[in-house]
């Protein structure tokens, strides 16, 4: 544990200190006196001495001032403090020196940068040895924390949850081991963080929703050319029994045929050509039903992924627009905050006029009272132009949480659309090689009469329609007759037995349809194991927000954080918000409790970190009763005093 009390501190030449020493012995203390007294120089100046900033954490020149408003010429701010560190004496000293030099040609001397010059109990230090020896005490951002009650709050909300987060003591792995119901979830972890197995799940949810999606249409496909093949063919049974009625009659006419070709030279060349047309048309139904089986699949599947690549194309339109309209919301509320801020440094600097302090008629003083009334208003009024200044600032929701979640949309609009687009790019690979493959199918099938199958039974057929013709024989005319005919029915016979043989496929069909449904309840199921580990996932947040919120409210006497947010659709976004009585300390705690909030915070961070700072309370008027702390504490009051009082509590 590190405890730092101020035994004595002494400003020369520091802003409007010429000389003034602010003796303490290690005690509280309360310091008073009217506004612009150096009250809050008296802050500034520790904080200078040992970051070289101000109370607000910004870069601080400590050079006194002229009734123009230019630094005094020839004057080194110096603060020196004698600490009490641990029980021993330390003394500290920091001194900012002008630095002149007269460059060769020239008579007069120019200034450069400043120096700043370092003494520990008396020792010289450079600027790397004092930092170091800030950084032995608890490092520049603690010791801002521990020694201004206000610097806590002013931290951006995510900087203010991190270092409450460090405090928990909560850890995935303590939850995970505590809790019964989350083992499951321990399992399906593997190497992976909680965070990286949600975006692996929510992966896989979309990738099997998209399959699951995509079965019905496919079944659907399927039983529609079921029933196309059963409405244009009919049934088995009725196509067998007119098999068998063709078969008869072709019988017949092959036996008058027979009888007919003893005398007809050209009877065998023409019962050729009927075998061979017969042949081709059969070679022709086999390439076209192969054809049709080879493609159909393809393209159902080509025909997904192009309505998959529409949507995806229509999403990133979306999303453009929704990027473009949020930036320009965002630039404009920019420009309006600057303006705003803006205003509110003017209103800050106003100071009150010193000739209002002459009577206008007479020009003689105003009686103190009357100057004192004037100077309070001209305070309560530059007070009700700041506070206007912030109402509007978050009435308009320009404020710096506001810009901030402003920009945290647009990151995720952004990176949604980044996603959406690498989908497209997967999308577009994939009905590109999908084309490929029909392309190459029918390509690789080509048309039948381009087929050596074709070319070869037509060369056999030209012949023998060669031989026919000329054959000259008297009952040409009856045989070719009888040879048509027995050619009409071996067609009609053909005909039905690829009817017959399309029929088979409905079987090929119906196991398709039934592997799809085999595929879809199998889907289904991964799905439910999907949903069920993003259920335990939001469990497990649930139980760890609970255990982090209770683990670090414990810790503390006044405040109570919230660090999380349920939205409306059960998500949790992180947040960083002190409460006090269930009121959220920037939304209508008024001054007083947010200072208690605030020392109750700086008591809670010291005992977390073992170091005790001096604390600066500015405004603890505004506060009927000071909460304790184990920290030495210097009130700032408002008083009447022209001059500043010190008051040792002890």
């Amino acid at each position: 544990m590190t405890k730092i009390q101020i035994d004595e501190i002494n400003f020369k030449h520091f802003k409007g200190f010429d000389d003034f020493s602010l003796t303490l012995n290690g005690n509280n203390a309360v310091v008073s006196g009217r506004n612009g007294a150096g009250k809050s120089t008296l802050a500034d100046g520790f904080q200078w001495l040992l970051f070289g900033k101000n109370l607000l954490g910004a870069k601080l020149n400590p050079k006194p001032l002229d009734s123009n408003n230019k630094e005094k010429l020839g004057l080194n701010p110096t603060i020196e403090a004698q600490l009490i560190i641990d029980g021993d004496s330390v003394s500290l000293v920091r001194v900012q020196e002008e630095k002149w030099s007269t460059k060769r040609g020239e008579l007069e001397a120019t200034r450069s940068s400043d120096t700043t010059k370092y003494f520990v109990d008396g020792v010289p230090a450079k600027e790397k040895e004092w930092k170091a020896f800030i950084e032995s005490l608890g490092g520049e951002q603690l010791l801002q924390i521990l020694s201004n009650s206000a610097f806590f709050m002013g931290l951006n909300w995510s900087k203010r949850r991190e270092i409450l987060m460090d405090m928990s003591g909560v850890t995935d792995e303590t939850i995970l081991a505590n809790n019964p119901k989350l083992q499951e979830l321990q399992t399906a972890l593997g190497d992976h963080s909680i965070d990286e197995l949600k975006k692996i799940l929510a992966g896989q949810k979309k990738e099997i929703k998209q399959q699951i999606d995509g079965i019905p249409a496919r079944i659907q496909e399927n039983t529609d050319t079921i029933k196309s093949i059963q409405d244009r063919i009919g049934d088995v049974i009725t196509l067998e029994i007119e098999l068998e009625n063709h078969h008869s009659a072709l019988e017949k006419a092959e036996n008058k045929l027979a009888t007919l070709k003893n005398g007809d030279a050209s009877l065998d060349a023409q019962q050729e050509l009927a075998r061979l047309k017969l042949q081709l048309a059969e070679e022709q139904r086999k390439f076209l039903s192969s054809e049709h089986l080879a493609t159909q699949s393809l393209q159902a599947d080509a025909d997904e992924l192009d309505r998959q690549l529409r949507e995806a194309r229509q999403s990133v339109n979306d999303l453009t627009y929704q990027i473009n309209s949020l930036e320009r919301l965002i630039a404009d509320k920019v420009k309006y905050r600057q303006q705003m801020l803006a205003e509110y440094k003017s209103i800050k600097e106003q100071t009150f006029d010193e000739h209002a302090k002459t009577c206008p008629t007479c020009n003689q003083e105003l009686p103190q009272d009357q100057v004192a009334d004037l100077i309070t208003n001209f305070d309560l009024e530059k007070s009700r132009k700041l506070e206007a200044n912030i109402a509007v600032v978050k009435e308009r929701k320009v404020t710096k949480d506001d810009m901030q979640a402003d920009d945290y949309k647009l990151t995720n609009l952004t990176e949604t659309k980044f996603m959406k687009e690498q989908e497209i790019e997967r999308l577009v690979g994939k009905v590109d090689s999908i084309y490929q493959e029909l392309n190459y199918e029918k390509g690789r099938l080509g048309k039948f009469e381009d087929s050596k199958q074709y070319k070869k039974i037509s060369d056999q057929i030209k012949t023998v329609e060669t031989k026919i013709v000329n054959a000259q024989d008297d009952s040409a005319e009856l045989v070719s007759e009888a040879q048509q005919e027995v050619s009409r029915l071996r067609g009609l016979v053909a005909d039905v037995q690829a009817s017959i043989q399309e029929l088979k496929m409905i079987d090929q069909l119906n196991d398709r349809i039934n592997a799809l449904r085999q595929k879809d309840q199998e889907l289904k199921a991964q799905n439910q194991d999907v949903e069920r580990k993003l259920w335990l996932i939001d469990e497990f947040t649930r139980v760890k927000v609970s255990s982090i919120e209770e683990s670090i409210n414990d810790k503390f006497q006044l405040v109570k954080w919230k660090l999380f947010d349920v939205q409306k659709n059960g998500a949790i976004s992180e947040t960083c918000e002190a409460t006090y009585n269930g009121i959220e300390y920037n939304s209508g705690l008024n001054n007083g409790s947010r200072i208690n909030c605030d020392l109750d915070i700086v008591n809670t961070l010291s005992k977390q970190f073992g170091v005790y700072m001096p604390v600066f309370v500015d405004n603890a008027e505004s506060v009927n009763e000071l909460v304790a702390i184990d920290s030495q504490m210097i009130e700032l009051r408002v008083t009447k005093d022209n001059q500043l009082v010190v008051e040792d509590e002890k």
